[in-house]
């Protein structure tokens, strides 16, 4: 009993609380996280003036708490950023449901190549629009909980 109490608390304790993060074309460190202005839209069309510098993939680690969609910008935002990124293309996004709680995505990171270009990202990632998603996302991971939380009980009364 002892061994399998060790186990899981030594698996909770390697395990994220926040999003599995794989990236593809590049690597940085979290200390290269810095702040700066980035455009972040979902399924742009790729012209030659962009020249893809990475791509990112934010899943969920098992155990994950901080897992919202305003965690993956964040995350999204100082990854690009780092990598000096002058845009994030979103181009798969899942909301929370029934198998997971979390928010994940895959997003690709560009570079603007000789031409100027307007800092304006998508109206739906303004951080209003995001916490109105958020807080929905929340009351419906709370109705899913209950609701389990109810057929549990109901399914263990009829087996007494």
């Amino acid at each position: 009993m002892k061994k399998t109490i060790y186990y899981l608390t030594l698996l909770i304790l390697i395990t994220s609380c926040s999003h599995r993060i794989v990236r593809t074309g590049y690597h940085i460190n979290k200390s290269d996280y810095k702040n700066c202005d980035i455009v972040i839209t979902k399924d742009i069309v790729v012209t030659d003036s962009l020249k893809k510098v990475g791509e990112i993939k934010l899943g969920e680690s098992g155990f994950s708490i901080a897992c919202s969609e305003a965690d993956a910008i964040a995350i999204l935002k100082n990854e690009a950023c780092a990598l000096n990124a002058d845009l994030v293309n979103i181009t798969e996004e899942h909301r929370s449901d029934l198998l997971s709680s979390c928010y994940r995505c895959r997003a690709d990171f560009y570079k603007y190549q000789g031409v100027d270009f307007i800092r304006q990202s998508n109206d739906l990632y303004k951080s209003e629009n995001i916490d109105k998603r958020v807080s929905k996302d929340r009351n419906k991971n709370a109705t899913i909980f209950i609701g389990a939380f109810v057929v549990g009980i109901l399914s263990g009364l009829l087996f007494l």
